[in-house]
């Protein structure tokens, strides 16, 4: 049977009135320790002080969230995406120390092993991530989180050796002598997980630039501990073809637990050692390749009366009706 206007309408008002309520939860400023963190390294490139790789992204990617987590006041804990990684704050009562208090989550490592962390020693399995970790995304041939899967046991390349090795995308290593020439070696093996560390970026981790920090710029470490922003390594550093804007280039990829650090040689200055995108990728995987799609509740007022719309859109598909003119729901269209 045929909805009446009026039924229609209750519709229309009870979706407005959960849409008003989602977006007051969501519109909260970014938590002030959060503001902090992504300031010192990337407000001085949001202001055009240094030209570098952001460690976080120019904006967050989503509000500020509550995801369960066991060890975390109530089971729940406060985290923020950004392009980059994820923010998190695990237990608010601690004493902030201004390095661990707020800390970026294992992303890598959960994408690559599909092993979502809920706690400590909590996990739902999932399957590893099928997003590719650099390039374009949609390149059908460059290598996924799940490229890795099986290689986080492969041993540490020779220290000073050239790294020749090229991973495609599933998962195959295969060496590649005319890698040599471009004089990349494994400069540090990491003791802890016993995988070499790519010299481009142990120097990055290592680097120091502009931050901004105690209200004003300053030159000094651009990371407050050599692992902060990345985590340990978990694979080693391979070669692969990826397509970035269109073209292919030969890119080195390693991952760590936290993120995935990519160089280009032929990027400019700033640009050749990147953080990939792995908490755009993670929050993908997290929320729309995984877990139950979840309605995204939308709605168009117009004050005077000449727009009224409400409704949900799932799977790309929009559910609703449309009222044109007066608030007393002049039906024009429905859709679905």
């Amino acid at each position: 049977m045929k909805a009446r206007p009026a039924q229609r309408l209750s519709l229309v008002l009870a979706l407005l009135l959960a849409m008003v309520s989602i977006a007051v939860a969501t519109a909260e400023p970014v938590d002030s320790q959060f503001t902090q963190t992504w300031e010192r390294t990337d407000r001085p490139v949001s202001t055009g002080q240094v030209s570098r790789t952001w460690m976080w992204g120019p904006e967050a990617l989503t509000g500020v969230l509550s995801e369960e987590y066991a060890e975390s006041p109530g089971g729940q804990r406060e985290v923020q995406y950004f392009d980059k990684s994820r923010m998190e704050i695990t237990n608010p009562d601690a004493v902030d120390d201004g390095v661990w208090y707020v800390t970026n989550g294992l992303l890598s490592t959960e994408l690559i092993t599909g092993r979502m962390q809920l706690g400590h020693d909590t996990f739902e399995e999932r399957q590893p991530a099928q997003v590719n970790v650099a390039g374009d995304q949609d390149d059908p041939d460059g290598p996924t989180y799940a490229s890795f899967t099986g290689r986080l046991d492969a041993p540490p390349a020779a220290l000073l050796s050239a790294i020749i090795q090229r991973v495609s995308r599933d998962g195959k290593v295969t060496s590649d002598s005319s890698l040599g020439g471009l004089g990349i070696t494994a400069t540090q093996i990491d003791e802890v997980t016993n995988h070499a560390i790519a010299e481009p970026f142990w120097l990055f981790m290592n680097s120091s630039g502009t931050v901004w920090e105690n209200g004003g710029y300053q030159t000094t470490d651009l990371f407050l501990t050599p692992y902060f922003a990345t985590g340990r390594p978990i694979t080693e550093p391979y070669w692969a073809e990826v397509t970035v804007g269109g073209t292919a280039k030969d890119v080195l990829i390693q991952c760590f637990e936290r993120r995935c650090l990519t160089y280009t040689p032929d990027n400019p200055d700033g640009w050749q050692v990147e953080a990939g995108n792995v908490g755009q990728h993670y929050h993908q995987w997290r929320y729309d390749q995984q877990g139950p799609t979840i309605p995204q509740i939308y709605y168009v007022i117009n004050i005077k009366g000449a727009e009224t719309a409400a409704g949900s859109i799932e799977d790309g598909v929009r559910y609703g009706a449309t009222f044109v003119g007066t608030a007393t729901g002049d039906v024009s269209g429905t859709f679905n």
